[in-house]
Parts: C-alpha cells; structure tokens; sequence
C-alpha cells in the first residue's frame, strides 16, 4: 500500500486520515495527527516505515490514544505538559532498529540533568551588557548560517539554507539574535504551533568565545516574552542530552525536565538523545 511518494527526500503525507512527516534525514516517522487512528492503521504504517529503512516512529499522543501504541509495541519516553491546548502529550516512540534504542552516553545525561535539578540558581537578567537582543529580520539570514555552520556539523532542519530560514521565518517561526558590534553572536528560536497553542524552543547556537554569558538564557526570555503576550499556553525544548550549557539554560529558566528521546535526531554528525523541557507560559512568570 503505498502512502508516499519517496524521492529521497522529506515529505509530510496522510494515509486513511492520519497525518504523518516522513524524515529520510533523521531516518524516523513522525505521527502527527489522526481522530480515526486505529491499531491496524499504525500497523500498516509500521511496515510502511520499515520498507523505508527507517529506524525510529514517533509520535506526541492524546491520552485517549495511549492504548492503541502500547499495543503496537510503542513505548512511553516523555510528556509534553499542556501540549494540546493545555491537554498532556505523551512523547511515544517505536523502535524499529536495535541499536537506536541503546543511548550511548546515558551516564553522562543523567549527571547532567542531577546538576540541573540540584542548582537552584535562577535566571536574572544582565545588567550593563555589551549586546542588545532583538527579532531576526531576512536580512540576518547570512549571519545565522555562518553561525549554525560554525556550531552543527549536521542538524536535524535544514537551517543552513537561505529558502528555508526565509520560508520558516515569514510563516511560523519566531527568530531572536543577540548583536554586539555588528555582528550576531547567539540565536535561539520559538517554532509556533498556532492550531495547540504550543511552541518549541530550539535551533540554539552560541559563538564559543561569548558563552558563559547568560546569552542564551536571555535569547529564551525575550522569546517567552512574544509567546505569553500571543496567548501560547505552554513552552518546550528538545536539548542535546549531553550538553551542559543549554540543558542548564533551561532549567534555570523554570523549564522542568519530562523525558528523554533517545537516538532522536542526526546532530553534529551522527545520532543524539534529545531532554523534553516543558514549561506552562499562562500565569508564569521567570
């Protein structure tokens, strides 16, 4: 049966009424959507996606369709609090290759997020700093890849091209940039989904010289700032596992951790384990 054209590239499809994002570059399946999903539909997409040699099936689901996954062998790797509108997301996954449910580096994750949790220290803004904070506009767009390139040997979106910053920018993702001297040194960016009232906090990148400055932290306040004043309810990040310096951004911010997506996304150069950050934006204040 066939539910997509596959030209080697990634394209979103619907098969019997559920919506579905193939991604040949992270070798996965997402499930996004469906009010008729069954058991023999996901069956059939199952297979579908192992005739892909894809590796990974994922799916951010209703707790009215919790059962339906348990029963096609999915399994629970983290929540999204407040994901639909309030209502929680459960981060469910299905492992299709061996190997992609094994994290490698899964001691380290975990001294990472105990040194989140344990340090209390929250975030305060920076008084009498040398960069100023504002909107991207397509203009930087140059900028930004010279800085994603410096930092991702490969990313999970095609954040080095300039037709697809320009497309995400004008249409549903919120860049901010810091600027000192001319010349941007961070980004951090908020991906908007209108129709659940959430947004995901991702594409972070800093200079290696200007980090330690609390920059990064900044750039994610001042986006929460846009997300509170349009009426989202709630705020997520998926962070590099084992990196420190975001995963303690968030968490100095008031993000709670929620769970792991192992093996998620190719990253600088190969697969890496993904922290769900969830933080409630309604009647929450840094």
């Amino acid at each position: 049966m066939k539910i997509g054209q596959n030209d080697c590239k990634n394209f979103y499809s619907n098969f019997s009424g559920v919506d579905m994002y193939v991604d040949y570059h992270n070798e996965r399946l997402k499930i996004l959507s469906g009010s008729l999903l069954s058991e023999l539909l996901i069956k059939v997409i199952i297979e579908y996606a192992k005739q892909e040699n894809l590796g990974k099936i994922i799916s951010n689901c209703h707790k009215k369709d919790l059962s339906i996954f348990e029963e096609c062998g999915f399994v629970a790797e983290g929540i999204i609090d407040g994901f639909f509108q309030g209502e929680d997301a459960i981060c469910m996954s299905l492992f299709l290759e061996k190997k992609r449910e094994c994290s490698l580096y899964e001691e380290k994750e975990n001294r990472i997020i105990d040194y989140c949790v344990k340090n209390t220290n929250k975030f305060e803004l920076t008084k009498n700093k040398k960069y100023t904070i504002r909107q991207a506009v397509p203009d930087d767009i140059p900028q930004m890849i010279q800085l994603f390139q410096t930092i991702f040997e490969t990313h999970p979106t095609p954040i080095f091209s300039r037709e697809y910053l320009l497309e995400v920018m004008r249409d549903h993702v919120l860049f901010m940039v810091a600027e000192e001297e001319g010349k941007i040194i961070s980004i951090a960016s908020a991906e908007l989904d209108k129709q659940h009232m959430n947004a995901e906090i991702t594409d972070c990148a800093t200079y290696p010289k200007y980090r330690g400055r609390n920059i990064l932290s900044e750039l994610i306040f001042q986006l929460e700032t846009h997300l509170k004043r349009d009426g989202f309810v709630t705020a997520y990040s998926l962070s590099r596992a084992n990196n420190l310096g975001i995963n303690r951004s968030l968490s100095k911010l008031g993000y709670i951790y929620r769970g792991r997506l192992i093996n998620n996304c190719n990253i600088s150069g190969g697969y890496e384990d993904m922290n769900i950050w969830v933080k409630a934006l309604k009647n929450n204040d840094v």
